[in-house]
């Protein structure tokens, strides 16, 4: 794809990327969004929804263990802080990739929202 195509949704899926760290619901509405407008965005976008859905499945799984488990509670506290680490580290690097015009890419992610690369 162009790099003026590119540059066209280049900021509204940068945000889309750091949005994926607190769940899926900021991608999700920027591929809403972008989707008729910017196929490169909505992309981009999808891929940060599908990040984001992870992060927030991991995330309840472990206030799942830590609350209703209590002689391993402590295994969900630590689960909880890598998921925020991890994905903090992961958003800010897509962040990065998308504004320099390079596709975002995770190691791992659920597929919910479908990319038309």
């Amino acid at each position: 794809m162009s790099q003026t195509r590119r540059n066209e949704g280049a900021g509204a899926a940068a945000w889309a990327q750091l949005g994926a760290v607190l769940g899926p619901l900021v991608p999700w509405l920027v591929w809403l969004t972008q989707r008729r407008r910017s196929a490169w965005a909505a992309a981009q976008a999808a891929a940060a929804t599908n990040f984001g859905t992870l992060v927030l499945a991991v995330f309840a799984s472990a206030t799942l263990v830590r609350v209703f488990v209590p002689l391993v509670g402590f295994v969900g506290t630590l689960t909880q802080l890598a998921v925020v680490v991890v994905s903090l580290s992961l958003g800010i690097q897509g962040f990065r990739a998308v504004r320099g015009g390079l596709p975002a890419t995770y190691p791992y992610e659920i597929k919910v929202v479908r990319r038309h690369d």
